[in-house]
């Protein structure tokens, strides 16, 4: 029962129409395929409506807590060094629309558990 009470994290990779969603709390992971597309040629998500709508259902699927989780969003394709301001403001909005209560951005190599529960490193000046 306490577990209703803790939050969550969820580590969300997106890949062409697919989003990965692992709570790291339950060690549980779910795969959603889109039957309708959210990625374009151009963009990872440019359907912003159908993605929001998968990404809540896959949060629905896969918490256990009423609690807002914290979101890592790290997308995969169609990515080059880095995001630009839209598609960093576009992934953020995609997680608090789909119910994060925080959401942080990770472009690099996919993460291990450990590195997904430490808390996260202040920039350094």
């Amino acid at each position: 029962m306490l577990s209703k009470f803790k939050s969550q994290t969820l580590y969300v990779q997106i890949k062409e129409n697919q989003f990965i969603i692992k709570s790291i709390q339950e060690n549980k992971t779910i795969t959603l395929d889109a039957s309708t597309p959210f990625s374009t040629n151009r963009l990872l998500v440019g359907e912003f409506t159908i993605a929001e709508k998968l990404l809540t259902t896959g949060f629905e699927k896969i918490l256990n807590t009423f609690l807002n989780p914290i979101v890592i969003m790290h997308p995969i394709d169609k990515i080059d060094e880095k995001l630009s301001e839209v598609e960093e403001k576009c992934l953020k909005e995609l997680a608090l629309n789909a119910g994060a209560r925080e959401v942080r951005l990770w472009i690099g190599d996919e993460l291990t558990d450990e590195e997904l529960l430490q808390p996260p490193k202040e920039p350094s000046s």
